[in-house]
Parts: structure tokens; C-alpha cells; sequence
């Protein structure tokens, strides 16, 4: 004899739980992939950031080996360049390098336009802006 639970789903309320898994991963998942995308666009910008700043040190380290001020902005130019170039991802066309030269300190001031990277354009989270802008400087009153 075969015995059906009559009762079964009146002890327990009528509670089903065969859909929870799928209603709660559609309440978190937004947020998940929002604060994933927020770590990727933030990651990339300071990727972009390191390699500027990294671009403006040795620009001014090499400008050392300058006599004039006019060979110093040269060689800041020309390590600049050459540094944006071989990290990958920036674009030394959309660089642009000012040097201050006044005898004492030479100061090189890199800044960067990334408003090409589309990772920056991300528009779930607040992103800093993407004019980013480094300083380098470097003391020559020992030379």
C-alpha cells in the first residue's frame, strides 16, 4: 500500500524554495559586476598613471647628462617618448612634456591625455579624471 502525504504541504506552509537561488543572484549580481568593472577601470587608470609618472623620472634623470638647458628639454623629450613607448598601452602622441630648467632644479612636468581608453569611459562608478598629470624633479646644483 502506497501512502500519500496528504499533509505535507500544509506543514510546512506552502514554502517553496526551488526559485530563491535564481532571485537572489538577480539582486546581486548587478552590484557584483558594477564593483567588478569599478576595479578594472580603477586598475587600468593607475596603470596609465605608473607608466606617466615612470616616463616623467626618467626624463629627468636623463636630462642630467644635458650642458645647456635647451640639450636638457631635448633629452626629456626624447626619454619621454621612448618610455611611453615601451610601456605598452600609452601613445607618446598624446603626451605633452614641459620642462623647467632654472639652474638649480630642473622640473619636468608630463601630462597625458587617456580619454581614448575606453576603459575610462565606464559609466558605473565615478572614474578621476582623465587628464593625468606628473612631476619629476631633479636637483643639478651638484653638477
Amino acid at each position: 500500500m502506497v501512502r500519500l502525504p496528504l499533509f505535507s504541504t500544509a506543514c510546512t506552509g506552502w514554502r517553496d524554495a526551488r526559485g530563491t537561488a535564481l532571485v537572489e543572484m538577480a539582486i546581486t549580481l548587478p552590484m557584483l559586476l558594477m564593483l567588478l568593472m569599478g576595479i578594472v577601470s580603477y586598475g587600468d587608470w593607475m596603470l596609465i598613471a605608473h607608466g606617466v609618472q615612470q616616463a616623467a623620472n626618467d626624463a629627468a634623470r636623463a636630462s642630467i647628462a644635458g650642458l645647456t638647458s635647451a640639450e636638457r628639454a631635448s633629452i626629456a623629450q626624447t626619454t619621454m617618448q621612448t618610455t611611453l613607448r615601451r610601456a605598452g598601452t600609452l601613445d607618446p602622441s598624446r603626451a605633452t612634456l614641459s620642462v623647467d630648467d632654472d639652474g638649480t632644479t630642473l622640473v619636468v612636468r608630463l601630462r597625458y591625455d587617456a580619454n581614448a581608453d575606453p576603459l575610462l569611459h565606464l559609466t558605473f562608478v565615478p572614474m578621476p579624471s582623465a587628464q593625468i598629470q606628473r612631476n619629476a624633479a631633479i636637483r643639478l646644483d651638484s653638477l
